[in-house]
């Protein structure tokens, strides 16, 4: 299967057609546990970084598989290992990629009264 992404229009993406391109963040207290409060994520990626991490993003897709993880760990010394096409600096935090079973996005809010 070929993927064919116009880097100049995104007017016919078909990915957005059934809006059913969903994901959920979560921040978590060091195991499982999802912590509450208003907190925000930063992922910030060099160029590179974005074409590697975005790459394998659609090789996950390609391959989708609820339940399907990866753990982007930061690198610590003697230990540099590349996952999901990128690096992750030492002052970074694990990231977890995972396939989930979201649904499209009106199922998210009540209908209109």
């Amino acid at each position: 299967m070929r993927y064919y992404i116009d880097l100049n229009d995104d007017c016919n993406d078909q990915f957005e057609i059934a809006e059913d391109n969903v994901g959920t963040v979560k921040i978590l207290d060091g195991g499982d546990e999802v912590l509450g409060g208003n907190y925000r994520v930063m992922l910030t990626l060099s160029k590179n970084g974005m074409i590697g991490l975005g790459t394998e993003l659609i090789r996950m897709a390609h391959q989708f598989e609820i339940g399907r993880h990866d753990h982007i760990e930061p690198m610590v010394e003697d230990f540099i290992v590349q996952r999901m096409g990128i690096f992750l600096t030492p002052e970074s935090r694990e990231i977890i990629v995972a396939c989930g079973t979201e649904s499209e996005v009106d199922s998210y809010f009540p209908p209109d009264s």
